[in-house]
Order: structure tokens, then sequence, then C-alpha cells
């Protein structure tokens, strides 16, 4: 007969907080332990399987026993059938003294296949063997005020606590593995007391409690009334494994039960694996990675509250993710977090507990259609939201500033509203969004360095789209095949670089620009339908100014403030009449007006008289009306 693993359920609670405390006195021979056992056919499994047990070791003689279980899982076999059964997996551990690899003792878990089908784990059939130390870390914590914050109107202050892992004496920031924000408190009135937290309560084993309040009217106690107390709890690793640890197979998984921490990177990498479950599972001080792992189907790590990097990629039939309790505490992620390449994963629920302290990258999920990631304040390496064909809206209320922020080929993305809090961006690029027609959502970004939005083809107008906009260095409005009004930038004033418009077939008019005052380089071309450009604001100097292939537009004569230009460009408009550019007083380098049928060549000759006082091997006048005369 055929057996399959069913998912394996259980919750370790974990929040966070604490400062300087010694765990050693904590009874540290007190070590989640497990055991796997057969299970006759009955009630649990109608025929037969096997049983997981897990709990603490009370009476640390290195074994679980029967009275000490506190938890039962169970993998039942399926109904009878001709194929042969395969050998399950089945684990043994050991107790270590202190010592040699563990100073203060430890634990040995080994697994492999139940070959011989006793039931047991004999000698021959190990595997995979994994020695975890019991450890005591100093927990640690800090506290810093700060001006604003996601789940307060104003000021607070922030406190943060975590195992001191690299043993310097301070709580780094990638060391913070819960946090809570005390909204309009000043730092001096922050009071909180440390206390063990012991095994068996939030924990489920031994760990360190923080009772905090604000101290609001500044008495030295709490008033109940007016000053809520907030429990917060860091939990002891109790098992602890040194190093870099790669899961391929189920012999790799089951050693791993029980761990609380992994030093370095931990990755899941297997072309049989078809459930990941790790609850106890809370820190891994490296790279965290579930990549590429054909069978996988779901993940459950409810425990997990800190890694240095999250990826979770390319799991072809992945259906259900869930890392930390979506419903509790945050899970601090010190560098970056991708989820790419998962074709069948259709939430990211469990998953919004994450948070990003770089990075975030959502990209190529073919059944996603939202996702949040309520407690995201700063991504210096950039926030992608790339083809997710099915992807309709996303919310990250908190983020306030990314160094990049790329939203493209997300065929059915509908809403850019998820943002309210942006305040600045290096690079806003939003990209063949084939179903966005409004861009609205942007009311809080006040400066960005590139914005480009290009390739949006049901996009009809930018009104709306950054109102309090001050500065920028480079636009791009390109290639949006139904744009018609382009602009939606009212506070604008400054594009340091080049405000671009090209190739948008159906744009008509430049509106909502009326505060702009300095562009380095304007380049209005191949916009057929265009032909007004009076949002553009009072324009003074520009060095470049470049006007080509726009087949409806007539004069240029929105631009009429315009002084000085070191370069002219206005060739191949076939319906241009007139210039408009009587307040131009200089254009120093460069001068080439080309191929406009109905521009008076007259007109273009005095204003080159009037202005141009370049090389005249760079002005260049031809294929334009030489028939209508002009007045003097």
């Amino acid at each position: 007969m055929r057996r399959t693993w069913s998912t394996w359920v259980a919750l370790c609670l974990f929040a966070g907080g604490c400062t300087p405390l010694d765990l050693t006195v904590l009874s540290p021979g007190q070590l989640a332990r497990s055991r796997i056992l057969p299970e006759p056919p009955g009630a649990a499994c109608p025929y037969g399987g096997q049983a997981l047990q897990t709990g603490l070791d009370l009476n640390e003689d290195g074994e679980l026993g029967a009275d000490e279980v506190t938890l039962t899982q169970y993998a039942c076999a399926k109904a009878p059938t001709f194929e042969p059964t395969p050998a399950q997996v089945v684990v043994r551990t050991l107790k270590l003294d202190p010592g040699t690899p563990c100073p203060d003792g430890g634990q040995v878990t080994q697994a492999g296949l139940d070959t011989n089908g006793n039931g047991t784990l004999d000698d021959e059939e190990v595997t995979r063997e994994v020695h975890t130390c019991q450890g005591a870390v100093p927990v640690r914590a800090r506290v810093r005020p700060v001006a604003t914050h996601v789940l307060c109107p104003s000021i607070a202050t922030v406190l943060e606590a975590g195992e001191d892992a690299d043993g310097n004496g301070v709580l780094d920031p990638s060391e913070v593995q819960a946090s809570h924000p005390f909204c309009e408190v000043d730092t001096p009135r922050l009071q909180f007391q440390l206390q063990p937290e012991p095994a068996g309560g939030r924990c489920g084993r031994p760990g360190t409690r923080v009772d905090a309040y604000g101290d609001l009217n500044g008495n030295g106690q709490r008033d109940a009334d007016t000053e809520p107390a907030v429990i917060l709890t860091v939990c002891q690793s109790t098992r602890v494994y040194e190093g870099t640890y790669v899961v391929a197979d189920a012999a790799d998984l089951a050693v791993l039960q029980g761990v609380t921490r992994v030093t370095g990177d931990l990755r899941f990498t297997s072309e049989t694996l078809t459930g990941l479950t790790l609850p106890e599972l809370s820190v891994v001080q490296g790279s965290l990675g579930i990549e590429s792992n054909a069978l996988l189907t779901h993940v459950a790590l409810p425990g997990l509250r800190f890694a240095r990097d999250v990826a979770l990629n390319d799991n072809a039939v992945l259906a259900t993710a869930a890392l930390g309790d979506a419903a509790g505490s945050q899970v601090h992620v010190d560098r970056n977090l991708s989820v790419r390449g998962n074709p069948q994963l259709a939430s990211l629920d469990g998953l919004r507990a994450l948070t990003p302290r770089n990075e975030l990258g959502v990209s190529e999920n073919a059944l996603l259609e939202t996702f949040t990631f309520p407690y995201v304040t700063s991504l210096p390496g950039g926030l992608a939201v790339q083809r997710n064909p099915k992807l309709r809206t996303f919310s990250l209320p908190a983020l306030a500033s990314a160094e990049g922020l790329s939203l493209s080929q997300n065929a059915a993305l509908e809403s850019l509203a998820g943002l309210p809090g942006l305040r600045t961006v290096e690079h806003l690029d939003i990209f063949s969004n084939g179903a966005l027609t409004s861009l609205a959502g942007f009311d809080t970004l006040i400066s960005a360095n590139s914005i480009t939005v290009a390739r949006n083809a049901k996009l009809q107008t930018m009104t709306g789209f950054l109102p309090n906009l001050i500065r920028a260095g480079s636009v791009l409005i390109g290639d949006n095949a139904a744009l018609e009004s382009a602009g939606g930038m009212s506070s604008l004033r400054t594009v340091s670089e080049s405000f671009t418009l090209r190739n948008n077939a159906r744009l008509q008019r430049v509106t909502d620009l009326e505060s702009l005052e300095a562009i380095f380089s304007l380049t209005v071309e191949l916009n057929p339908m265009l032909t007004d450009l009076g949002g553009f604001g009072p324009l003074l100097r520009m060095e470049r100014l470049s006007v080509r292939y726009n087949r409806d537009l007539q004069e240029l004569s929105r631009l009429n403030e315009l002084r000085y230009l070191q370069f002219l460009k206005l060739t191949d408009n076939p319906s241009l009449t007139g210039l408009g550019l009587e307040s131009l007083l200089a254009v120093e380098q460069g001068f080439s007006v080309e191929n406009n049928p109905l521009l008076p060549t007259c007109r273009v000759q005095q204003l080159a008289d009037r202005a141009y006082s370049g090389s005249p091997f760079e002005l260049s006048i031809l294929g334009n009306d030489n028939q209508t005369p002009c007045q003097p």
C-alpha cells in the first residue's frame, strides 16, 4: 500500500520584546523533543500509519516519555492497493552531554528509511544525523523615538527586543525579533519590567517576558484606565543548529523537527517533499530559501520571527505558504524578501507578517490577485511587482520611501491606491499594465528621481497622478496607446534632466503642469493627435527643446515665455503653421527646423536671425513652406 504524509499542524506562540537577561537559569535541560511511533489501524488512521508526538523533556532523561507528550499528529496510510509499500522515514533522538560539540549539552537527531519495516530506526538505516546544541543567548532591548509610525497618528517610541546573537552586547537592527510602538509616548516615559517566561507559557519553552506601558502622567505607576499594558515575549532558542543546513528529502526534514534556531543559511530544495512544516523554528540567522521544490504544496513555519533573507521562488505546485503568525507579531527580514515563480500560489496572506528592511519582490505568480505587507516602512533596495497576470490590487500602507518602485507587466492591475504613505522614491516605473485606467494613489509622493509611465494600453488620463510631487529628475510618458491627457503633476516645479512625451497614439493635450518652472530638456515626438501643450507652466529657460513627428500640432504659443535655449529642433510636424516663441531671445548651440510643410520659412529665418548665436554648421532650415510671405 502507498502512504502519504498529512500536514503537521502545530502552533508555537511567539511575540517579542525584552532586555538583557541570562537565560541559563531557565532549565536548559528541558528540551523540546519528538518521536515517531507506529499507529495501528483505528479511529485516528483507519489503515494505520505513524504518529508524531512532541513535548518537553521534563525529567531530562533525553527521551520523550508518554506523560510528556503535549501534541500528537498523524501520518495516515491510504487504503491498501496492490502497489508495494514504500519505506517510511523514522527518527530517533539521543541526548548529548555537555562537551564537544555542544558545551552546554544538546541532542543528536537521526533519521532514515525504515527499510526492514520494524517501525524503529536501526543503525544501518541512518542517512541523516544532526547535532543541535542547547545554548542560552542573552536577550537585549532598545528604545528609539520615531517621527511617524503606521499604527500611530504622530510621534511614537518603539521598543525593540531580540537575542544578542553575535554577543557584542547591543541589540543590532538585524537581531530584532519583536517590536511595539507606543504612540505619543516620549522615550523617557516608557516603562518596562523584565521577568522569565517559564516553559509552557507563551512560547511553549523558556523565554523572557517584558511588561511595558507608557507612563503618560509621569507618576511612575501604571493607571489601568489610561495606560494600557503591553506584554511581549522573546522565546529562548532551546535547540540550535550551527551552520548551514540543506533539506533535500524527508529524512533531512525529519531531523530538523524541534530545532528553534539555525545560525547559517537554511535551504529547502527537493524533488520529493510535498509538505514543509517546522512549528518550532523561530530564527534563521542566514538566508531562508524555499526554492525549486517540484512537488511541494504547502509550507508552514508558524513560529518564525527572524531571517536575514527570505526567498520563496520557483515552486511549481506550492498552494499555501505561512511564515510566522499572520495575526500576530512581525517577522523581521533583515534584508530581502522574494516571492517569485509560484504558479499555484493564489494568496500571500500567510506571509503578511514578513517585514523586509531592504528589498521586496513579488513576481511571476500566475494566480495571485492581491497581497498586503502592512508593516513595511522603508525599502532602500526597492519594490518590484512584476509579471503577475491576475494581480488586481496590492497594499503596503506603511511604506514611506523606496529606492525604486517597479510596477510592470501585471495584466490585470487596476489600482495603485495601495501606497497611501509613500513620500519619496528614486525610480518610479509604471510599465505594461494592460488593465490600468487610473494612476491615482500617490497623493503623498513629493520627490522622485525618475518617472516612467509607458505601455499601459488602457490608460486614458493622468489626472490626479502626482498632485504633490515637487521635483523630479526625469519624466518619460510613452507608448500609452489610449492616453488622451498627459500631466497630472500640478505641484511639479523642477525637472532637472528630461521631460519626454513620446509615441502616445491618442494623446491630445498636456494638462496640470502649470507650476513647472524649469526643465533641462523637453522632447515631444511621435504623438500624432497632440494639439495642445497648454499644460506647461511659465518655462523661461531650457537646454534642449525637441518637437518632432507630431501630426496635428499647429503651434507652440503655449511656450511663449521661453527665453533661452541651447538647442532647438523642430522637424516633421506636418500641421505646424506657427512657432509662437515670441519671447525667445537666445538659441546658443544648435538650430534645426526642418520638414514642416505649413510653417513659413521666413518666420523660421526671422527667429534664427534674432536668436541664434551658434556655429553656422549647426544651423539648418529646410523643407518648410517657402511660398507664404511674412510681414517684415
